[in-house]
């Protein structure tokens, strides 16, 4: 049974993805890109669809090219739900110049084709040759408590070669196992592990201080975290920034070591048995509701022609992600330039951790959101636009408010922001598209779209 991969990337990048066809083609692979597969007539969309949905790896090009390639874009979405649902489904974005890395990705592993193209090469081409465990459907974390987790990082620890020993309960130093395992010099490495099993939160930059300590005070080679969840943005610059010897396991890395692992699988999830029939297809409702979602955002005119249907559907993702906790939005409606705009206030009045610290933080009794939909070459979201939200955070509502735009921020935008939260202790955050797509995944993921949003005020506040 040939492995099916699909090749999503930008057409100013062909030369590069026909070099990698010709490379990657041999008997164990099916490789799907569009120039060997679209014949005249296809419906491209019907034809995409299903090659993604047959696929077992997808592949994506990221480039400065891909970056504005709406195909791309249509492609990497579609995947990315699919990855949310579809047993063993691996995503490997494929990196081939300077460009970084978009923040819907910022969870994978990449191959840098960039630094060195051979190398790159040959890690794809051994990523593409391990064998995926397709009986094995996962589908969240809702059986396991810590000790379940625990207990199943140290069977995991132990399959991949390492030689594990619990840290006494009497004597918790702040891990959770030590590790040890031959290094590539033949001595013993002294790995030390925690766990972290989070329902609804993610890892902050603390957690990582306190390791990078452990790791100096035990005179450790390593730590190595391993968790469900993911780590914020701010955390993952820490680690990129100053700890090289903390490695983690986030929750995407992890599952996919579990497929890899018969063993693991068997003893702590569920294991579907094969399904004989090509014609059974599994409904689900969620992934629909998300799809159409992000369709309506991705096809919604940029400018004055889609103000009003980027506000709808706008609307409706926040909806959708938050009421509840938020409850049911007030519609506020006002002229500008010629326009009717509305504006949303969503009261705050929860018991959600991340809304309550919003409120507690900010006095934010209600969440202000705003809608820009300005086109690429249009108006920018500069100091008027974050005037306009300032003048709405009154004491009645709070000092906490929303600008939803495709655009990022210019710098007057930012530097006004900057001056209404010396002077007035008021935030103003910046939701693109994207981070509408990432906390819509997320949602249908069962995690907490509000992570997204923390993450933003914890990026502004250290950066501050």
């Amino acid at each position: 049974m040939k492995r099916k991969v699909f090749i999503s990337y930008s057409y100013q990048d062909k030369a590069f993805v026909e070099w990698l066809y010709k490379n990657l083609k041999h008997s164990d692979i099916d490789i799907w890109y569009d120039s060997a597969e679209l014949q005249l007539g296809d419906s491209i969309k019907d034809k995409i669809s299903e090659g993604i949905q047959s696929c077992s790896t997808f592949i994506v090009v990221l480039s400065n090219s891909s970056k504005s390639s709406k195909w791309v874009g249509y492609e990497l979405n579609s995947a990315l739900l699919l990855s949310a649902i579809k047993k063993g489904i691996r995503i490997i974005p494929l990196k081939i110049d300077d460009s970084p890395v978009p923040s819907d990705l910022s969870r994978f592993l990449y191959v840098d084709f960039y630094l060195d193209k051979e190398k790159g090469l040959q890690l794809i081409k051994n990523a593409l040759s391990k064998p995926i465990n397709t009986n094995f459907e996962f589908q969240d974390w809702q059986d396991f408590d810590w000790r379940k987790f625990e207990n199943l990082v140290f069977d995991l620890l132990t399959e991949e070669g390492f030689n594990v020993s619990r840290t006494p309960k009497t004597r918790d130093g702040g891990y959770d196992f030590i590790a040890r395992i031959k290094s590539s010099l033949d001595y013993d490495e002294k790995i030390l592990v925690e766990t972290k099993f989070y329902k609804n939160q993610k890892i902050s930059i603390d957690i990582l201080r306190n390791l990078y300590g452990l790791s100096h005070i035990e005179n450790a080679s390593k730590v190595l975290l391993v968790t469900n969840s993911e780590l914020t943005n701010a955390s993952k610059e820490f680690l990129s920034r100053s700890t090289p010897n903390i490695i983690v396991w986030e929750g995407h890395e992890l599952i996919s070591k579990i497929f890899a692992s018969t063993s693991i699988t068997q003893k702590y999830f569920q294991v579907q048995p094969p399904v004989e029939s090509k014609t059974l297809k599994i409904v689900d409702h969620e992934l629909q509701k998300v799809q159409s979602l992000i369709k309506r955002l991705d096809e919604c005119p940029q400018g004055n022609l889609g103000w009003k249907e980027y506000e709808n559907v706008c609307i409706d993702i926040l909806n959708y992600l938050f009421v509840p906790p938020l409850g049911e939005p007030k519609i506020q409606s006002r002229r500008e330039s010629g326009i009717d705009v509305r504006d949303a206030i969503y009261p705050n009045r929860n018991a959600n951790e991340n809304w309550r610290f919003i409120r507690e933080d900010y006095d934010a009794k209600y969440v202000v959101f705003e809608f820009k939909n300005y086109s690429n070459e249009g108006c920018d979201i500069d100091k008027q636009t974050v005037l306009q939200i300032d003048d709405y955070l009154k004491k009645t509502i709070g000092r906490f408010g929303i600008v939803c735009s495709r655009k990022e921020a210019n710098q007057s935008g930012l530097e006004k922001r900057k001056d209404i939260f010396i002077e007035h202790n008021k935030l103003v955050l910046f939701l693109t598209n994207d981070h509408l797509r990432e906390m819509l995944l997320r949602k249908h993921k069962k995690m907490d779209p509000s992570d997204v949003i923390i993450d933003m005020i914890d990026d502004f506040n250290l950066k501050f």
